[in-house]
């Protein structure tokens, strides 16, 4: 998967890229809002991770700045979430939060069902059944 990590501290853009790109993912990053906004406009993600507290331009502003595709899925990445921020953010495209500090295992959970939520929007429901069937049979 095509993913965009957008976060102000380079520690964790630093750690989501090694976890994501040794699980096989193509990973971009991004130290703030207004280049992602413009990242995101020349090139499709398939998942953007991005923190809430940043310097200059937060999380929600990059939300209402951006314009995502249809099938890109966008996850809070934050310590400093609280009920209203999740719903502020649900309520503008968000599809997921993963709370700070996290393992890469809680990431890579994450990347696996919103990656899985992401294959069952664009597969028409017969092929998603014949996808099914296949990795059922495998295990």
């Amino acid at each position: 998967m095509r993913v965009l990590a957008l976060d102000d501290d380079k520690a964790v853009l630093k750690a989501v890229k090694t976890i994501l790109t040794l699980s096989g993912h193509e990973v971009d990053c991004v130290d703030n809002a207004v280049d992602a906004v413009r990242m995101i406009k020349a090139r499709r993600y398939d998942i953007v991770l991005f923190d809430y507290k940043m310097d200059g331009h937060d999380g929600v502003w990059f939300l209402e700045n951006v314009t995502l595709g249809s099938s890109t899925k966008a996850i809070l990445m934050t310590g400093y979430g609280n009920r209203n921020l999740v719903n502020t953010v649900f309520g503008r495209g968000a599809s997921g939060y993963l709370m700070k500090p996290f393992t890469a295992d809680e990431l890579l959970k994450h990347i696996e069902f919103h990656g899985a939520t992401l294959t069952a929007d664009v597969l028409p429901p017969d092929k998603m059944a014949e996808k099914t069937a296949i990795s059922a049979g495998d295990t």
